[in-house]
């Protein structure tokens, strides 16, 4: 299982990192009015920063989806209840609220 996990959270942060490098913008593009426009290119920090952030999102969807899937397939066994998708959210949640306070 961990074997498995290490691969679904090494393949998550690394889609993570992919698809927040295609979509986020580097840039932000004010209009001014009378038909021209003003671009202003955030912080290398910043933007280095927000791809990492989406990065780590993307690497807990991976480790949930690995972990669902060992379940799913390791369901044919008969083994007593878990918490280990309560623990997931709670981590989850508290981290994301304290990212949230950090960068207020």
């Amino acid at each position: 299982m961990e074997k498995k996990l290490q691969k679904s959270g090494l393949y998550g942060l690394l889609l993570g990192l992919a698809v927040s490098i295609l979509f986020v913008s580097y840039k932000d593009v004010q209009d001014l009015g009378n038909g021209s426009f003003e671009i202003s290119y955030k912080p290398i920090y910043d933007y280095v920063i927000l791809i990492l952030r989406l990065g780590i999102i993307g690497m807990f969807v991976g480790l949930f989806i690995g972990w669902k899937d060992y379940e799913k397939k390791k369901r044919t066994q008969k083994q007593g209840k878990t918490y280990y998708i309560l623990a997931f959210f709670a981590v989850f949640l508290v981290s994301s609220v304290i990212m949230l306070i950090l960068n207020w």
